[in-house]
């Protein structure tokens, strides 16, 4: 019995990071709307995010590279009672999904003034992480921790008021 009590309280302390101290709800992802965009060396992502309706809030992205569309997302953030739930599936330019098993999901696992952080519920996804933190002068860095068949690595951008 010792010893369950021991692996429950070691398993708390190793997951109770991913688990939210406080109910989290759209309202914390209010600084996210409005239309942005960031320039890195002639890679240009633009995001346009809407208030929140009716329980969703939703998202358009897309990545243009030397008059090529690089990539194009479509997410929906909903609450669903203390949880809110990110999903995105994210095109190429003749439309077809880069996500062939349906959109990805995330979890918002952390969400405080002007930070939000959330988590794949999938751990075989390409993204397992995504942040948002504004910044003191107003800008969104935002950064996305990736893996792909190399292993895994960082994509960080900032994003600026475009309208």
């Amino acid at each position: 019995m010792r010893r369950a009590i021991t692996l429950f309280t070691l398993a708390l302390g190793v997951f109770g990071s991913a688990i939210p101290t406080q109910a989290a709800s759209l309202t914390d992802l209010g600084f996210l709307a409005g239309n942005w965009t960031s320039n890195r060396s002639g890679f240009v992502i633009e995001e346009n995010w809407s208030d929140a309706q009716a329980g969703v809030l939703v998202g358009m992205s897309r990545g243009v590279q030397s008059d090529m569309v690089r990539f194009l997302r479509f997410a929906i953030v909903e609450q669903s009672g203390d949880t809110v739930v990110m999903r995105f599936k994210r095109y190429r330019s003749d439309y077809s999904s880069w996500e062939k098993d349906g959109p990805s999901v995330m979890r918002l696992t952390k969400a405080e003034s002007g930070l939000a952080v959330f988590e794949a519920t999938d751990r075989a996804s390409d993204v397992q992480r995504i942040t948002y933190r504004v910044q003191p002068d107003g800008t969104i860095d935002v950064t996305a921790d990736r893996t792909d068949e190399k292993g895994p690595y960082l994509v960080e951008f900032t994003l600026s008021r475009s309208r």
